[in-house]
């Protein structure tokens, strides 16, 4: 309150529009750009990596916590901004038929739907869900190394030393999961950090969860579309607001004209 006067509420401004369907022709390269997305968040984790592990703990889950929330968000306004298109999209082909001019099918189809952003970020979430899949249902708890042996014991070659010992230089073989922890743990690093490399068991559950973690950066993207609606009735808000006070100067500065008094007049 100002002045002893109540702003009154600001009018909101709905315009209609069309639904069109939750897949389209444009979903496919919708969903490319929230795969390259994703890797190019997994990507920007490797060089963030040193800053996630902290020595300070409290810290060290803000900065982990805080990365992971940037991210999710980066991928909620990708959504509002593909959602906020899509409405404009309906509202367009809304006037069209209104006007009765011809809507075609894949016109129709490209307008808003509340589940194409789910659509859109799930299918972008689909590569990293199937490896997510893959290490949840071959996981294994990731026992810690034997530690390194004395160099007097490592050098002795005869078959009674050397072969009772032959499970400490033997390495690791390479396979489909050791790949696909890796590829997981880089799209999840910021979680895997607040586990701590040290927590075989917390790890275990965080790659058992894995396939529904991936999927958060598409949740994202889909609460974001479902905002496209709010995002156009805030537009026009704002425009129905601007013509107002435009119109209200307009009144303003023409009842001062007509305040202005005359000059003197010349008397015959």
């Amino acid at each position: 309150m100002q002045n002893g006067k109540t702003k009154k509420p600001v009018q909101q401004v709905h315009k209609p529009y069309l639904t069109g369907s939750p897949y389209d022709r444009s979903v496919p390269k919708s969903a490319l750009m929230v795969v390259l997305g994703v890797i190019m968040m997994a990507v920007a984790f490797l060089f963030l990596g040193a800053l996630m592990m902290l020595d300070i703990p409290g810290l060290k889950i803000a900065v982990d916590v805080f990365i992971e929330a940037v991210v999710l968000l980066m991928f909620y306004y990708a959504g509002i901004s593909n959602g906020s298109v899509a409405v404009n999209q309906g509202e367009i082909m809304y006037r069209r038929r209104e006007t009765e001019r011809e809507v075609t099918a894949d016109e129709l189809s490209r307008c808003y739907h509340p589940l194409k952003g789910f659509v859109i970020g799930l299918l972008g979430c689909a590569p990293a869900f199937i490896m997510a899949l893959i290490l949840a249902l071959t996981t294994s708890k990731v026992m810690t190394g034997y530690g390194a042996l004395p160099s007097w014991v490592s050098n002795l070659n005869k078959p009674e030393v050397a072969q009772p010992i032959s499970f400490y230089t033997a390495g690791v073989a390479m396979n489909a999961t050791s790949i696909v922890r890796v590829l997981v743990r880089m799209i999840l690093m910021p979680l895997v950090n607040l586990v701590g490399a040290e927590n075989a068991d917390g790890l275990l559950v965080l790659e058992r969860i894995s396939p529904i973690l991936v999927l958060l950066p598409g949740l994202s993207y889909g609460f974001g579309y479902t905002q496209g609606t709010k995002v156009r009735t805030k537009v026009h808000t704002d425009i129905a607001e601007g013509r107002k006070k435009a119109a209200r100067k307009a009144r303003r500065q023409k009842k001062a004209k007509q305040r202005v008094p005359a000059g003197p007049q010349q008397l015959n």
